[in-house]
């Protein structure tokens, strides 16, 4: 994906120069205000994959040879350069060594690496993404990491209109039913009917919970303790009526083999799409050992929550790249009326260049049009 910035003192003129470069195909990714009063609009239009990096061994115990490629050919222009002037200075002793200008390192690698670093992403996924980001050809560190996440993951978010019944998966505590009642409160303003289901009955008041929000968007709660009883509720007859159908389940810990199962027996009696729902600013290994269970039982998209609740966002890159598992939604707010925001690469890449200093990450993605 080519992914590029225009201005305008209108949306009108910004929309005109990017057709007249882009095409007709391009697709418009963000857009904001500008403080001379104009807009800026960030687009993208499919083009072919960036080609993989090479592997390297040794890139941890000593990076910046390998991020030295960019440096070295401005460097050598200024050496070529400066050959060419007489030299004024008095010569050096015989004893002394002449000293090799040192290589810079260009402040987009070095905030790229600084961002990896302190987002935990491990060594080799963190090179592979530099790399990548480096290779294209833009002084927007934001719109060539953009690139970099676009070619190396993928991004899947449409929710509505499938014919499967989705079923929101993950550890306890990482927040499914908000998400849930999110999805339910985002389909009432859109005029739209879901039906929502939860097997949830172990955690004390989380059936309460559920209900509280469904009764406020007029919603009918169906609940299921077991896998027989989730499908004899699906072959329901009010269930065939073309609507969605979400089902919250209870928290299991993917290291124990019976909550595994019984998660099993209710994805296959529901013949559901399982949704992995992990929370922000867990250890790397963990969120991925874990994404990694929910990928074998057929998950194939990632929700992202609590994003609002922490600064480094290491584990959600590495879970997905681990899992192979899409990037769908995320939530930046224990707020239903917030709702979901959809995750495309440009969101992802302010995350990862954001002041972690500031507060409301939420703005990283309202730039962004769904």
């Amino acid at each position: 994906m080519r992914i590029k910035t225009y201005s305008a003192p209108s949306m009108e003129k910004a929309i005109s120069k990017l057709r007249l470069e882009m095409g007709p195909e391009a697709i418009i990714l963000s857009t904001q205000n500008i403080k001379n009063g104009g807009v800026q609009i960030t687009a993208a239009v499919e083009q072919a994959d960036i080609p993989a990096p090479p592997n390297s061994n040794g890139w941890a115990v000593d990076w910046d040879n390998d991020w030295k490629v960019e440096a070295k050919n401005s460097l050598n222009a200024e050496l070529k350069a400066t050959a060419t002037k007489p030299d004024t200075k008095k010569e050096k002793s015989a004893g002394s060594q002449s000293q090799q200008p040192a290589i810079r390192v260009s402040a987009k690698m070095e905030l790229l690496v600084q961002s990896m670093a302190y987002h935990g992403i491990p060594t080799p996924l963190a090179e592979r993404l530099c790399r990548m980001a480096l290779a294209v050809k833009t002084e927007d560190t934001v719109i060539a990491l953009a690139a970099a996440l676009d070619s190396h993951y993928n991004y899947s978010s449409r929710i509505s209109a499938r014919k499967t019944p989705l079923m929101l998966v993950g550890p306890p505590g990482v927040g499914k039913t908000a998400t849930i009642a999110k999805f339910a409160a985002t389909a009432k303003m859109e005029g739209r009917k879901v039906h929502l289901i939860t097997t949830d009955t172990s955690r004390a008041g989380a059936i309460d919970q559920l209900r509280s929000y469904t009764d406020i968007l007029d919603f009918d709660l169906r609940v299921g303790e077991t896998s027989d009883e989730l499908k004899s509720i699906l072959k329901n007859a009010d269930f065939s009526d073309g609507s969605d159908i979400l089902i919250d389940t209870g928290g299991i810990n993917a290291y124990d083999e019976d909550d595994v199962a019984r998660l099993t027996k209710l994805i296959i009696a529901a013949k559901a799409e399982p949704v992995a729902v992990l929370a922000a600013g867990t250890d790397a290994s963990e969120m991925s050992d874990t994404a990694e269970t929910f990928a074998a039982l057929g998950a194939r998209r990632l929700i992202v929550t609590r994003l609002d609740t922490t600064r480094r966002y290491g584990g959600v890159f590495t879970a997905a790249h681990t899992a192979n598992l899409s990037f769908s939604y995320a939530s930046v707010s224990p707020s239903v009326a917030t709702g979901l925001h959809v995750i495309n690469p440009v969101n992802l890449a302010r995350l990862l260049l954001r002041d972690p200093t500031q507060t409301e990450v939420g703005k990283e993605f309202d730039k962004v049009l769904p």
